[in-house]
């Protein structure tokens, strides 16, 4: 109880590409998600990418 979050969903055709945006607050922690054409493309954790780090973290 208590808990509660936001998100928030953008979703535009730029160059023929659908990019869509989820930005997501919840227990003060702010998390955006970017999507090119269905691929995940970067995650943001309150400022910091963590794109590349996951990226490493399957290559292992």
């Amino acid at each position: 109880l208590g808990q509660f979050g936001w998100v928030i969903t953008t979703t535009e055709v730029v160059n023929g590409k659908t990019i869509t945006t989820r930005k997501i607050i919840e227990d003060g922690k702010e998390t955006k998600e970017v999507e090119e054409d269905g691929r995940l493309k970067s995650v943001t954790i309150n400022g910091k990418d963590y794109t590349n780090s996951q990226r490493q973290e399957h290559k292992k």
